[in-house]
């Protein structure tokens, strides 16, 4: 499993259509799935009952969840939602509420009868890393350089692309390209042609002319105890000891969002010669 998989399977929460498969019976209470983002105007979580029906709870489930900031003691319940998909329903809880890069915080889901799981987020400061978008030659990947970052779990460009007359977001990973260079820098590589094919474009021709409204690039830098589940399904994962959800299973992890514009497909001016790209495919 990538680190997008992991991104994406774990803490995609609105997008998350993979059914839960229930563990055995035990005192697990609760599976908690989803993470906290300093940049983010709102925050998500996902809340489910182990031992709830098959095909899942179609209204509110029995639980009121709250964020606890440990440095302060100052607690927020988060509202419900239910979101239904073709697996069965989503549980979302959620919050407008900011969380503090550098802190801790501790997630509770409890149930009318008491019993709860818990598990504690420490979010990553910021101003510890920098993220820079190198654009090159249009034989070029676009190159995102993050220096100063232990634990760069995602890197993704994002398209908005005009579609029948309405703007559509896409959404392309290029964690798998991760290399750590020499400096300690983590680069990852951002083919707009392979992008461009996913979307229906022509990847030669001018970006603008083909319906790309805008295009950005975003890395997802974590907390040190963000894990890295290889290979391993979402049920897997959900099920695995050690990842802190006491009285559950899941991970909740924390991590902090950097977005910077870049203009896919460039031909730099002067380009007339083969210039070496800044980071070999």
């Amino acid at each position: 499993m990538s680190r997008l998989a992991l991104l994406l399977a774990l803490t995609a929460l609105a997008a998350c259509e993979v059914p839960l498969v229930p563990i055995e019976p035990s005192d697990r209470v609760f599976s908690l799935s989803g993470y906290l983002d300093t940049s983010a105007d709102t925050q998500w979580v996902r809340v489910e009952p182990l031992a709830r029906t098959a095909g899942g709870d179609p209204g509110p489930i029995d639980a009121v969840v709250t964020l606890t900031d440990l440095a302060t003691g100052r607690g927020e319940a988060l509202a419900q939602r239910v979101r239904p998909f073709s697996t069965g329903p989503a549980h979302l809880f959620w919050t407008t509420t900011d969380v503090a890069p550098g802190r801790t915080y501790r997630l509770e889901a409890r149930r009318s009868d008491g019993a709860a799981a818990t598990t504690d987020i420490p979010l990553p400061a910021v101003g510890s890393f920098s993220v820079t978008v190198v654009t090159g030659p249009k034989v070029c990947p676009t190159v995102v350089e993050v220096t100063g970052a232990e634990r760069v779990v995602d890197v993704q460009s994002r398209y908005v692309v005009m579609e029948e007359g309405q703007p559509v977001e896409y959404r392309f990973s290029h964690a798998d390209t991760f290399a750590r260079q020499s400096d300690g820098s983590v680069a990852a590589s951002v083919y707009y042609a392979d992008d461009a094919r996913e979307m229906g474009l022509d990847p030669i021709a001018d970006p603008g002319s083909q319906g790309v409204l805008a295009s950005d690039v975003v890395a997802a830098i974590a907390a040190d105890a963000w894990p890295d589940p290889t290979g391993l399904t979402l049920e897997e994962v959900l099920q695995i000891e050690g990842f802190g959800v006491e009285g559950g299973v899941g991970f909740v992890g924390g991590a902090v969002t950097e977005r910077r514009p870049f203009t896919p497909g460039v031909l730099e001016q002067g380009f007339g010669n083969v210039l070496p790209c800044a980071l070999d495919p």
